[in-house]
């Protein structure tokens, strides 16, 4: 599946336009009946987000599974979830130009120029202290759960666009 997120406009996918502003009946016709949780369209196995305001027009688009889900959306002629956290934010950052809300200690990031806004469940330090404390308490992290704790913390999970001024 081909999919292009354009921050500030919304995302191609597999050729179709569903763009930022448009009601909700239109992101319907184009991807069908949505799972509809809380006014919020989900798609694709929940991968996808659709967030709407009150007028009913769609102001947020996130993916939510990251490089393990079957969605793999480009942006900026790059996959998100297949670069490492660090080259993503410093691509974004390029792209953003300005001033970014890191109030979340690396754990996500609001570039505010594009409205493009990523997340992780942890960070490096994370698995380092949780390692250490198995360690302390005699019950040390096999080579698999070190790995998987690094992936998370290495890679972003989600990745969403929304409206000009969605995270002011």
């Amino acid at each position: 599946m081909n999919i292009q997120m354009i921050p500030l406009e919304g995302i191609v996918l597999n050729g179709e336009k569903i763009l930022l502003g448009s009601s909700r009946e239109s992101v319907r016709n184009i991807l069908g009946k949505p799972d509809d949780l809380q006014g919020s369209y989900y798609y694709y196995n929940s991968e996808l987000r659709f967030d709407f305001n009150k007028r009913n027009e769609l102001e947020f688009i996130e993916f939510l599974a990251g490089n393990e889900g079957k969605l793999q959306p480009e942006i900026y002629g790059i996959y998100p979830f297949s670069i490492e956290a660090d080259e993503l934010y410093a691509v974004l950052s390029e792209h953003n130009r300005g001033e970014i809300d890191d109030s979340e200690n690396g754990y996500s990031y609001a570039f505010l120029e594009i409205s493009v806004g990523i997340f992780r469940r942890r960070i490096p330090e994370d698995v380092e202290e949780m390692a250490k404390e198995a360690e302390e308490n005699g019950e040390s992290l096999s080579e698999e759960e070190y790995e998987c704790e690094r992936k998370m913390a290495n890679y972003w999970a989600t990745i969403g666009i929304g409206v000009k001024g969605y995270y002011n």
